[in-house]
């Protein structure tokens, strides 16, 4: 590939020369700024039509722009050829009609196009057709871009896109058909955000029209602008940002998002901080995706997650050997299941943490928009490939990821959703770049196509802590909120919260805030021994004890078996007992 060529440009080249297609739709990162061959930095029509500034007629259109030309020549050339009426054959009877005909060619030729071709859509194709077929001598070769093309030819519930939309589907699907414009040497481009949003014939592989997505930038591109940005007057960079750095830190951005975190510091009269762009970014991009998407900037590793070690270990192997860029040791995905207060979010939030990736959490995609919801997804999709290395949390997955048998009633909106998501999170191209983990309580709710292998690779149990493992669980609930204690070992309590029943790690992280509310009631910063002895007096088991057991049998049955704690035999002998006696246990006989 030559220098400053994207990727995406590389993709239309070969397409277009093997003529495997001369119809495509560009969408995604449509609105941003591309870098040409020179090192200008334009906007993607104005890149495409630098790029077809060869041809004969290079043309634009839109809904609110109409038809456009590149030059006015190419304008004047597209009117004397197809606009102006033929000369009839018999000659003028006389000087006034002569004149007359002369009067009506000049004032058709200053027309305003959309006086002459229409101004809908299907009109303006109408007359594109002509030109695009035209096989006579001279015919020149030409170039359309049509911007916004989800707005000419939208995608709707089957049956609901009105007469004219549907002319304009069949219109440009029967372009990138047509052996006369790929023998002519035309290019079709449509512009759209998103595909979803796009006519569902011209996204049938049966169109013959190819979509190229246009990412966000990568590291590269990112660099090449935050080092532009150093060159520019008036904007100052906090001295310890090299443009390396700031380009590895805005991954997900664009380059025009880049461009306006740095015109708020402008405004401002500051500098460019870590600060101002590490909250910019997040505001851009919860902006952009609203409460779909949560951009989480984990402040704790493993050390701040008491217990679990042997799963700490495994974890950081998988770390280790995504740093080493030995990807196919990295899971597709992981399935981390178990009662309610176990840690199972915050353990992949420090997980990320020790991989330095970002981290999103996503919520509900749906909409009560026809079509929405697909696009809300799609959307979702393309800025986890932006932002990655990422790790996706999924929690609650049981709710959001419902089996396939379970009614929905939806007009098969559930399943089309399903689809996009087993699609992406099955493609092996991603394989430690996006980790998608999901958490539930109740894995028997999921799809069992979540659950395979090359979806979900690991499945972990997060069960009850170990009775050994509440001191350091204590110590970590301390550490994790700068609470002063004098209290040096916490072995002690440890064994009193191992012998209450079902007390999760959320529990142990509740006696302790508790613990401090005693010492603040008695005037002091320092948790002492008695307060925190009062806290674990007071707690009480709420869990309802028969779904903890369930919940602890259904993440024990379905997990990794290498990635379960040494006594899972005897836990899950007990939590069926129990069941079946329906009667609880003492601690002492639980495990």
């Amino acid at each position: 590939m030559e220098k400053n060529v994207p990727p995406w440009l590389d993709q239309l080249l070969k397409q277009f020369k093997s003529g495997i297609s001369h119809s495509f739709v560009f969408w995604n990162n449509i609105y941003d700024l591309q870098r040409n061959m020179e090192g200008e930095y334009l906007s993607l029509p104005q890149y495409l039509e630098n790029l077809f500034r060869q041809r004969d007629l290079v043309m634009s259109y839109s809904l609110s722009s109409g038809l456009q030309f590149a030059t006015p020549g190419m304008e004047v050339l597209f009117r004397d050829r197809y606009l102006k009426e033929n000369k009839p054959d018999t000659p003028a009877k006389s000087a006034t009609e002569e004149a007359a005909r002369s009067h009506q060619q000049n004032q058709a030729a200053k027309a305003p196009l959309s006086k002459l071709i229409g101004e809908t859509p299907s009109q303006v194709l109408k007359v594109l057709e002509r030109v695009f077929t035209d096989e006579s001598e001279g015919a020149p070769r030409c170039a359309l871009v049509i911007n916004f093309a989800n707005n000419v030819v939208p995608s709707q519930a089957a049956g609901q896109n009105n007469i004219a939309e549907r002319i304009n589907a069949e219109m440009l699907e029967s372009f990138s058909r047509s052996q006369k414009i790929k023998n002519g040497g035309h290019i079709i481009a449509l512009l759209t955000p998103t595909l979803a949003g796009l006519n569902g014939r011209l996204r049938s592989s049966q169109s013959d029209i190819v979509a190229i997505k246009i990412p966000k930038p990568d590291e590269s591109s990112r660099i090449a602008r935050w080092n532009h940005i150093f060159g520019l007057n008036g904007i100052k960079i906090e001295q310890n940002l090299t443009a390396e750095f700031l380009g590895r830190v805005t991954n997900g951005l664009s380059l025009k998002q880049i461009d306006s975190i740095c015109a708020i510091a402008k405004q401002e009269e500051a500098p460019v901080t870590m600060s101002l762009v590490k909250n910019k970014k997040q505001e851009i991009l919860e902006t952009e995706f609203g409460d779909r998407v949560k951009i989480k900037h984990p402040r704790f590793g493993f050390d701040h997650f008491g217990g679990k070690d042997e799963l700490k270990q495994h974890m950081l192997e998988i770390r280790n050997n995504i740093l080493r860029n030995c990807l196919r040791r990295a899971p597709m995905g992981i399935l981390a299941c178990g009662p309610p207060g176990t840690g199972k979010t915050f353990f992949f939030e420090c997980f990320a943490y020790e991989c330095n990736f970002n981290v999103v959490e996503i919520g509900n995609l749906r909409s009560k928009w026809v079509g929405e919801s697909e696009e809300n997804a799609e959307r979702l999709f393309a800025a986890l490939d932006d932002l990655s290395p990422v790790i996706v949390i999924e929690d609650e997955a049981d709710q959001s990821e419902t089996s396939r048998d379970a009614p929905s009633g939806d007009t098969g909106v559930s399943n089309r959703l399903r689809q996009m998501k087993f699609m992406f999170t099955s493609d092996p191209a991603r394989r430690g770049k996006v980790i998608w983990v999901r958490i539930s309580n109740r894995s028997d709710l999921l799809d069992e196509a979540y659950k395979r292998e090359g979806r979900s690779d690991d499945t972990i149990p997060f069960l009850m802590p170990e009775p050994e493992e509440y001191a350091d669980i204590i110590k970590v609930m301390f550490k994790r909120y700068g609470i002063p204690t004098d209290i040096a070992d916490f072995t002690q309590f440890g064994e009193q919260i191992a012998s209450k029943n079902w007390c999760t790690g959320a529990s142990v992280e509740w006696m302790v805030l508790e613990a401090d509310k005693y010492a603040g009631r008695s005037g002091r910063d320092s948790v002492w021994v008695q307060d925190l002895q009062r806290a674990i007096d007071d707690w009480e088991m709420k869990l309802n004890w028969r779904e903890v057991d369930r919940q602890t049998i259904l993440a024990i049955k379905g997990s990794s078996v290498r990635l379960r704690p040494k006594n899972w035999a005897t836990i899950l002998a007990c939590a069926q007992h129990r069941l079946d006696k329906d009667e609880p246990l003492e601690r002492s006989i639980r495990n």
